[in-house]
């Protein structure tokens, strides 16, 4: 390829997982040049699951401060051209890096790449087949691609992404110049929930991307971890996405996408707050979307909802 490639992974009392994600990185087919970690303030035994890699990793340690931080660290010092983002409970198939190398020599003005992936609580279907009808065509730059390997996104892919998330941080390989470009990593978002979709829609704002239609890597869904709480990454996703608008962190062109979505993403919480009985949290997300944007159901669970909001407070 003639670049060379780093890997940054945040990590936090995952000495259970850490081992078999590092197996699975110094086991592809092309080799990365450089491994990252930033341990943040863990209190399990990581330093026990690091000793058979103590070698072949840069290990830096900080006081805990939230995975956004740690990611950040572990990018900023890292020293490739590009940063292949790994989280330390996920894994990549053996050819994972082999094939970025192989769809950037395809698009080689693309400066973003990100592969379909499984999830493993439902390991039998890929992430790209749970989208919605005519996701990946209009992704697509040339949709008579399709059936590609390979695929030119549209530029930018921030609509796409916004439809339905599909580029998850362990699947992403980005120049480090790109990441440069629109700022980097912001701290105060460390602690947020879904804080890696900061850094995504971003990215998506401006990349030039690429995609893999195979799953090369596996995302580990388990208890403590926080994409399995649907309600709570659509409330961080909602702080986000209104962050990067009132930050004005696009280009002017995406701003009104962002605007768009933010009222679809909190009419999709109201409902959620309904249908899980939260009827005091859907009352006070309402009353952030305009008049207007419910529809006729929306305003008899509104209704609903204030009533029993209510009476549980009296």
């Amino acid at each position: 390829m003639g670049e060379t490639i780093s890997v940054a992974m945040p990590v936090f009392n995952r000495a259970e997982w850490i081992g078999q994600t590092l197996d699975h990185i110094f086991n592809q087919t092309v080799p990365v040049d450089e491994v990252v970690l930033c341990d943040d303030g863990s209190t399990d035994d990581l330093d026990a699951a690091l000793a058979p890699f103590r070698d072949r990793v840069t290990l830096l340690r900080i006081e805990n401060s939230g995975p956004a931080i740690a990611r950040k660290t572990a990018i900023e010092h890292a020293t490739g051209d590009w940063i292949a983002l790994c989280d330390s409970d996920d894994f990549w198939e053996s050819h994972h890096i082999e094939n970025f190398v192989n769809a950037h020599r395809t698009y080689p003005e693309s400066d973003l790449y990100f592969s379909n992936f499984r999830q493993s609580d439902q390991p039998g279907i890929t992430k790209f087949q749970q989208a919605p009808a005519g996701w990946l065509k209009d992704l697509s730059k040339c949709p008579d691609h399709q059936g590609a390997a390979y695929i030119l996104c549209r530029h930018p892919f921030l609509q796409s992404l916004l439809e339905f998330q599909a580029c998850f941080q362990s699947c992403l390989i980005f120049r480090k110049s790109l990441y440069t470009d629109i700022g980097g990593i912001k701290p105060y978002v460390s602690r947020w929930r879904s804080e890696d979709f900061h850094l995504t829609a971003r990215m998506a704002a401006r990349a030039f991307a690429v995609t893999n239609t195979e799953a090369t890597v596996l995302i580990n869904k388990h208890p403590d971890n926080f994409s399995s709480e649907y309600i709570r990454n659509l409330e961080g996703e909602v702080n986000i996405l209104t962050d990067i608008m009132d930050q004005r962190l696009v280009p002017q062109s995406s701003l009104k996408i962002i605007a768009n979505t933010i009222i679809n993403y909190k009419r999709r919480l109201f409902r959620a707050y309904y249908w899980s009985g939260q009827y005091g949290e859907a009352v006070n997300i309402s009353r952030r979307i305009s008049f207007g944007h419910l529809n006729l159901r929306d305003y008899v669970r509104l209704t609903y909802s204030y009533v029993l909001s209510t009476w549980k407070r009296s």
